[in-house]
């Protein structure tokens, strides 16, 4: 991802709540005790998407960015982290209106928005999971 993190952007009122809570405590519920397991594949293979996803945002190759972004969605809906599968679908949608260039930056900087919202919430939970994860991708 970029060197200018969009955690940098989140408001106080974005910081991981009640409704991450829930998801975390029915994915401990499903995953037991293979659930870092099942966080660190998810955090890799995003990580790489995101990657992805930025790339087709700065060429404006905006057929990729909705494959990467819907890519990213429905891996986070599977999960239960429904603000980046609807930042997604956002994302598709405007692409399918032909909304312009710049709608479709922002609606696409938000896919990274709520999946830097979930690392963080992440974080919170699992510290060592995320700082792992980030120093085999470094």
């Amino acid at each position: 991802m970029s060197s200018t993190s969009a955690a940098e952007f989140l408001s106080e009122s974005d910081a991981p709540g009640a409704a991450d809570d829930a998801v975390f405590a029915r994915l401990e519920a499903d995953f037991g005790g293979e659930l870092q397991a099942v966080l660190t594949l998810y955090l890799e293979n995003s990580d790489a998407l995101c990657q992805r996803l930025e790339d087709a945002m700065a060429y404006a190759y905006w057929q990729e960015a909705v494959r990467t972004a819907v890519e990213i969605g429905h891996k986070a809906d599977t999960l239960g982290f429904r603000r980046i599968a609807a930042a997604a679908r956002k994302l598709a949608d405007a692409t399918y209106h032909a909304d312009d260039a710049e709608a479709l930056r922002n609606d696409a900087q938000m896919v990274m928005l709520e999946y830097e919202r979930f690392r963080l919430a992440l974080e919170i939970r699992f510290p060592n999971l995320v700082a792992s994860v980030v120093g085999s991708v470094a």
